[in-house]
C-alpha cells in the first residue's frame, strides 16, 4: 500500500463518522469522475472505435473465426 493510502487510512481512523461520511461521498465523486474521464478517452479514440465497429459488423455478418482454429495454427 502506498504511503498516501496509509496516510488516508490514518486520517479516517481519527475523524468523526459525520466527516467520514463526507469523505466517502467525495471519494465516490472522484471515482465517478475518473470513470467518466476514462470513458471519454475511449470514446475519443477513433482507431479503437473503428475496430469495435468492424468487430460488431463481423459478428452481424457472421464473419467469425473459431479460437481453436487460431490456436492450432500458431
Amino acid at each position: 500500500m502506498s504511503s498516501l493510502r496509509i496516510k488516508a487510512h490514518e486520517i479516517i481512523e481519527n475523524i468523526s463518522d459525520k466527516k467520514i461520511n463526507e469523505a466517502v461521498d467525495f471519494l465516490e465523486f472522484l471515482k465517478v469522475k475518473e470513470e467518466l474521464e476514462a470513458t471519454n478517452e475511449i470514446l475519443n479514440d477513433k482507431t479503437l472505435l473503428a475496430a469495435v465497429r468492424k468487430g460488431l459488423k463481423n459478428i452481424e455478418d457472421e464473419e467469425l473465426v473459431n479460437l481453436d482454429d487460431i490456436i492450432e495454427n500458431v
